[in-house]
């Protein structure tokens, strides 16, 4: 496999090699009294994936954008038939951290997915995120304390079966404090998928 991956050398083959970090059902990580309903990630966060990442989120090579949105369309989660999201929601990112990087790589996670699945995208704007420190650059318990109340609910989603869509899973607390928002503002079931899940 390819380790050295470039925004210049996603070729079919590249994206072929890819399959080998594909977990399977049987190889997915469960969390423990997880408050959603379901959960998938496409990939384990193993190279190349973390240099991508950092490329596209920290850099501006926007052109990685492909890759992870290839290895959602190429490894979607084996409940998908069961679970019909009503809405699709982007891990939303404070209006401070939008404006420094540009854009939500999670916003162009979740336009592929609408154009191949046809789900209706909840806004950005649908959830607000105070701006807080990066929980990159927090452990464990930090990061759960730093995330608490961090979500505010405008849209009406009393009901609503939602599915989260994130890049990256650590620890799963900013998808966990997300998901007790929603449920908090009455939405139904929850499920998150997302790109890649750290071993």
């Amino acid at each position: 496999m390819c380790h050295n991956l470039t925004e210049q050398s996603l070729c079919s083959g590249c994206l072929h090699d890819l399959a080998a970090i594909y977990p399977s059902s049987q190889q997915q990580i469960r969390t423990p009294e997880a408050a959603w309903a379901h959960e998938w990630a496409s990939a384990n966060y193993v190279p190349p994936l973390p240099s991508a990442l950092h490329a596209w989120k920290h850099g501006g090579k926007t052109q990685f954008s492909h890759l992870f949105q290839q290895i959602m369309l190429n490894n979607p989660p084996i409940w998908l038939r069961e679970f019909e999201p009503d809405c699709v929601l982007a891990m939303p990112l404070s209006a401070t951290r939008r404006n420094e990087r540009g854009f939500n790589q999670c916003d162009e996670l979740v336009d592929a997915l609408h154009q191949h699945y046809g789900w209706r995208i909840l806004p950005h704007h649908a959830v607000q995120r105070q701006h807080k420190a990066a929980q990159s650059t927090l452990n464990r318990a930090e990061r759960l304390k730093n995330i608490q109340n961090s979500f505010t609910i405008h849209a009406d989603v009393r009901d609503c079966n939602l599915l989260i869509i994130d890049d990256i899973c650590t620890t799963g607390a900013t998808l966990a404090e997300l998901t007790r928002s929603l449920k908090a503002a009455g939405a139904a079931q929850i499920a998150m998928w997302v790109v890649a899940r750290k071993m």
